[in-house]
């Protein structure tokens, strides 16, 4: 339906606010401390990214907000929290109290003294560059000193409710993971059909220093443990990451063992140190059993999630427990539960760029089904391999 403008071209408030709520948004609070050392914010709906050299946001609050009196009067530095979709009474709170508005809200100082709201999905310290007249609102104009991420998905508004969003394919934002992102989109039409074709999750899982990353994902399937595994990090360390032993060097196979060596018996050591060697034989790694395997990523779900009772020892407890559930040597037995197979994705120099994972169904499946899921595993790899050639 089109916008009603009127005869004398002045677009009508109320149809403006109708259309214009089709667009959602993501919902910040912008904060700072005024000079008697109190914390003061506003809720802001209007905040954008401007510019990335130098780097730039903005946001435009109403003239006539007092809550904006009270921000710019308290100086030139600011912070911008994104709340996290289960944060909606704290968005409340900030936009009704006309005082006191963090009363009962966990904040921490930012690096310029800026609150940090307590469970914010992510924090951007700015120090006000410009001002702009834009009709009854501002424009303002801030310089990124700093910024980090906390977890969780965004809170949205949109048409005049507050929700939140999980899109169908994700990928981890990480500064580190710009280049491999980058490569993982040009492969993701064949991640894609992949996961069609079994109806399931896959997942493409990088490198990145001593950390397995969960950098994208397409598909969903009914074995994860939490909504979506995107963005958890995972240590490098046997059974997990297999491919990237399999066709790293010695060095990076001994980091590989070294990471959780503590955690197993000699018998388990020794046959870790075969399974590259068997992974790069067979083209992909395999892990079978679902009841363990699935602890093992409550586990990694409840860490990433900092849980105050799981911490980076009970992850590599949980790994050394499950390292006979992953790459048993051939043949695969029968009636099997697979949990999923992981094939190498290579770059133009020959090096493994990333790894695409199929997760398997939740009931067993013939030897011959794992070999179908493998075939078709090995063949997405190779198409994605030349994707990013």
């Amino acid at each position: 339906m089109p916008l009603t403008v009127q005869r004398s071209g002045v677009i009508e408030s109320a149809r403006y606010r109708q259309v214009l709520g089709q667009y959602p948004t993501g919902v910040v609070v912008v904060t700072a401390l005024d000079a008697a050392g109190t914390a003061v914010g506003m809720v802001v709906g209007s905040f954008t990214s401007v510019s990335l050299d130098p780097p730039l946001v903005a946001f435009l609050p109403d003239k006539n907000s007092s809550s904006w009196r009270s921000l710019r009067e308290s100086g030139d530095r600011f912070c911008v929290n994104v709340l996290a979709a289960a944060q909606e009474d704290v968005c409340r709170a900030v936009a009704t109290r006309k005082t006191d508005k963090f009363h009962d809200i966990g904040w921490q100082p930012s690096p310029q003294g800026n609150p940090i709201i307590d469970g914010a999905v992510a924090w951007i310290d700015c120090v006000t560059e410009q001002i702009h007249d834009a009709g009854d609102h501002d424009i303002v104009i801030g310089r990124v000193l700093d910024l980090d991420l906390g977890d969780g998905e965004p809170l949205l508004f949109y048409r005049g409710g507050y929700g939140s969003f999980m899109p169908h394919s994700l990928a981890a934002g990480d500064a580190d993971l710009l280049d491999q992102l980058r490569r993982i989109d040009l492969a993701r039409p064949h991640m894609e059909g992949l996961a069609d074709l079994f109806g399931t999750e896959v997942t493409a899982i990088t490198l990145v220093r001593d950390e397995l990353v969960l950098a994208a994902s397409a598909g969903r399937t009914e074995l994860a443990a939490s909504p979506t595994r995107v963005g958890q990090r995972l240590p490098f360390a046997a059974p997990l990451g297999s491919c990237y032993a399999a066709y790293g060097d010695a060095a990076l196979r001994e980091r590989w063992l070294s990471t959780i060596s503590e955690q197993l018996t000699p018998e388990q050591l020794e046959r870790l140190r075969e399974v590259p060697d068997t992974v790069r034989g067979r083209g992909y790694a395999i892990a079978l059993g679902h009841s363990e395997l699935s602890d093992l990523e409550r586990i990694s779900t409840l860490l990433h999630e900092r849980a105050p009772d799981v911490s980076p020892e009970t992850l590599r407890e949980a790994m050394a427990r499950v390292t006979d559930g992953y790459n048993p040597a051939d043949p695969i037995p029968a009636d099997v539960e697979l949990r999923s197979l992981s094939a190498p994705v290579f770059a133009p120099d020959g090096t493994v760029a990333f790894t695409l994972t199929v997760w398997g169904p939740a009931e067993p499946v013939a030897p011959e089904e794992v070999t179908r899921y493998a075939n078709a595993l090995l063949a997405t790899a190779t198409n994605a391999t030349r994707a990013i050639a």
